[in-house]
């Protein structure tokens, strides 16, 4: 008898699936229907559509609010970007530059942390005590070397040995970091961010502003090179 009942049922729903005008054109059906919301309390088919309807435009509507916040916060990056990029070309001296550049990134991104390291020793050497000079055959640089070929900048939780040496005796605070390679795979050296927040830098996260901030300081820094170098690049 259990195994009628669960046919009919089968039979009865698929009806329905496929004759959605049914109740409408049977209205005394409708009305004889009762769905009983969990807290027990029974309600018409009606309403329960319109309850679900109206969480379906509730959800709908904090996606679309999301949507809008993200677009506002793109726009205002862009902006800061904009502004920055223009504060940066009017700045001939090399140690204003990267004073500038990091005073801006610590801002827009709550980071507590900024390390800039720079192949050129003439440009890191002039750049202050924010810049530090390195060896592009550093074997301490090869731990790096897969982050830097992605040419684009990778977020999230670095191991020990990265964090030590990018950061130094303050790694110890840093839960997340975003690490921005400077040119094609890292050409002309790597800045790092780091953060006490480990939500602050995560995988996946956009980057577009790193990126291209990454491609202006690059540009700059390529255009400092002296004629034979860039020749011999």
């Amino acid at each position: 008898m259990s195994d009628d009942k669960t046919s009919l049922k089968s039979v009865v729903a698929s009806y329905l699936r496929k004759h959605p005008d049914f109740l409408d054109n049977n209205p005394d059906v409708l009305e004889a229907l009762e769905i009983n919301h969990q807290s027990g309390v029974a309600a018409s088919l009606i309403e329960r559509q319109v309850d679900q309807l109206r969480a379906s435009n509730e959800d709908m509507d904090r996606q679309l609010q999301r949507l809008i916040q993200v677009a506002s916060e793109n726009e205002e990056l862009m902006s800061r970007l904009h502004q920055l990029t223009l504060d940066l070309m009017l700045i001939s001296s090399k140690q204003e530059f990267f004073s500038h550049l990091g005073n801006s990134l610590l801002n827009d991104f709550n980071a507590d942390i900024l390390q800039i390291y720079l192949v050129d020793h003439d440009t890191a050497a002039q750049a202050g005590e924010d810049v530090i000079e390195i060896e592009p055959d550093d074997p301490a640089m090869e731990q790096f070397q897969p982050y830097l070929e992605k040419s684009e900048t990778v977020c999230g939780r670095l191991n020990e040995s990265k964090l030590n040496f990018l950061f130094g005796s303050k790694a110890r605070w840093v839960q997340s970091a975003a690490l921005v390679p400077l040119g094609d795979s890292g050409v002309h050296g790597m800045m790092a961010i780091g953060s006490s927040d480990p939500a602050r830098f995560y995988p996946g996260m956009g980057t577009l502003f790193l990126d291209l901030l990454a491609n202006v300081i690059a540009v700059t820094l390529a255009d400092d090179e002296p004629e034979v170098q860039r020749r011999s690049a």
